[in-house]
């Protein structure tokens, strides 16, 4: 039995900048910049690594180069309490404890010295572009109590991540992207993935009026949009020459949710981006897919151009193929019409098939707008209706270990009057962690396959080791997402049995992984900048 697709694509008309239903506008002129350089050399890599007194540094083909201490990573004190009851799937379990006097004990430089110490190092390999301006925050670790009251707070590390400019305009993106992290001991990872540019004429461009009508077509008539320009920088592995102006779209609902936002080109008559492929209708639940979600599955789902987000298609599909290369089984992906927000309901508390879908796998990657109540499907389905709120989240009784929404705002501090704990708590029964964002999020084609790769890569030498599931997260975001996001994670936490908790969790197969626990309502976060 098939279902009817419930949306048609509204964006299928805007396929260049003079489109119907966006009143053209009085243009303007902006620069262009032509790349003179890209990613950095080995000589320079080599160079950066002696800067830092690092052990060594991965470098890309295309220039990226990237470091990350395996044992100061983000490092939580906890402690190994042994071996714990097997998963649902038969699977052995390691019970992992926080060790809270040694948190208390953990020292972190200052936003200050850790800007200093960036600058510095990066100035002597080398390799600070003059466009990048530094950003220091803490990672910082969080202890909640069931009134979600903060029963304890601890900076982990100091990272310095860099905002850049094009002549007093902002540049983002993937090829944007410089970010240093310290201990109290020194540098525990860096991220370097930049290009150099200079002048290159000009072009003609819609003025920021134009901009907000466009950007309103594409996020939807229920979103107060923003608008500004921005330079895009593309990733390193993407060839380009050159970069032409872009809007920068962003905004906000009634209700407090966010769009991820987007970015559309800003020069007159440039070609906006047009509507994918769109999947068959899906059938309803079959036997077949639950036979496919025995053993170590995952799951995706994301609303794409039907929520105005043009990259969602690409980045769920890079999600899949890193499952795919290392061997991980994909019990479901639904996209657009075909994501419905029943597939992320409880069957007996809200009606919903989560224990068919998103509940009958160990890991489920979402992507779309959020806010901290929840995450839409406005303007792509509507069954059983377009939000799926806090309160009905109710994951891990049947299979689900990890909830990531790569979506705005669902573990913002607070919300309505409640704190990240007190709304997502109830979602915890049997769940280990919710990875998703404090701040809004920027649409990527690129974030589920970080993700993956990061979470999934096999040992290669010193440096390629898999990473836990919190830190292949937040690895993935600081890649992806400029330095005004901030990635977070959290999970449940038993003061009563010693302070256990799924701190420390690797995917199926690739490290340790703790039980399932029962909530009882304390709850842990870690957050930082990416």
């Amino acid at each position: 039995m098939q279902r009817k697709l419930t949306v048609v694509l509204a964006l299928s008309g805007l396929v260049t900048a003079g489109a119907a239903g966006v009143a053209t506008a009085d243009a303007t002129e902006l620069p262009v910049y032509g790349v003179t350089s890209s990613g950095l050399d080995q000589e320079q890599a080599q160079k950066l690594q002696r800067a830092f007194g690092l052990k060594d540094v991965q470098r890309s083909e295309a220039g990226a180069v990237s470091f990350a201490d395996e044992q100061r990573y983000q490092y939580l004190p906890t402690v190994d309490k042994g071996q714990g009851r097997p998963d649902e799937d038969g699977n052995a379990t390691t019970q992992t404890a926080l060790d809270t006097e040694a948190i208390k004990r953990i020292r972190t430089i200052s936003t200050e010295e850790a800007a200093k110490r960036a600058q510095e190092g990066l100035r002597a390999a080398g390799v600070l572009p003059a466009n990048a301006t530094p950003t220091a925050q803490h990672t910082t670790f969080e202890l909640a109590d069931p009134n979600g009251r903060n029963a304890l707070t601890a900076n982990l590390d100091t990272s310095v991540s860099y905002t850049f400019q094009l002549g007093g305009i902002p540049l983002e993106g993937e090829g944007a992207n410089i970010r240093v992290s310290f201990d109290a001991q020194g540098v525990t990872a860096v991220s370097h993935a930049a290009r150099s540019y200079e002048k290159a004429g000009s072009v003609k461009v819609n003025d920021l009026t134009y901009g907000a009508k466009l950007c309103q077509k594409y996020l939807g008539g229920e979103v107060k949009a923003d608008v500004g320009y921005v330079y895009v920088a593309a990733p390193l592995e993407e060839k380009a020459d050159k970069v032409e102006p872009s809007f920068r779209c962003s905004g906000r609902n009634a209700d407090g949710g966010a769009p991820q936002a987007i970015t559309l080109p800003a020069a007159v008559g440039a070609e906006l981006p047009q509507p994918g492929p769109v999947q068959d209708p899906r059938p309803e639940a079959e036997p077949q897919f639950k036979i496919q979600a025995a053993g170590t599955q995952v799951g995706s789902e994301g609303t794409g151009n039907c929520s105005g987000l043009p990259n969602t298609v690409a980045n769920i599909g890079t999600f899949n193929t890193e499952a795919s290369n290392h061997g991980i089984s994909r019990s479901f992906s639904w996209t657009d019409g075909n994501a419905w927000e029943s597939d992320f309901k409880d069957p007996a508390s809200a009606g919903g098939q989560d224990t068919t879908w998103t509940d009958n796998v160990d890991l489920t990657y979402w992507q779309g707008h959020g806010s901290g109540t929840g995450f839409y499907f406005t303007g792509c389905s509507n069954h059983n209706d377009t939000k799926l709120a806090n309160t009905e989240a109710r994951w891990g009784n049947n299979d689900v270990e990890w909830m990531s929404l790569f979506t705005c705002l669902i573990l913002e501090d607070t919300t309505g009057g409640q704190g990240w704990a007190q709304r997502w708590g109830q979602a915890f029964r049997g769940l280990h962690q919710i990875n998703s964002f404090t701040t809004v999020s920027y649409n990527s084609a690129n974030h589920g396959g970080k993700f993956g790769h990061y979470m999934w890569r096999s040992p290669f030498l010193w440096w390629n080791n898999p990473m836990k599931v919190r830190d292949a997260w937040a690895q993935a975001s600081i890649d992806t997402q400029p330095a005004s996001v901030r990635w977070a994670t959290m999970g449940v936490y038993l003061p009563a049995s010693g302070g256990l908790g799924n701190f420390d969790d690797y995917f199926w197969g690739k490290g340790s992984v703790g039980p399932d626990y029962a909530s009882t309502g304390w709850f842990w976060r870690i957050s930082g900048a990416s």
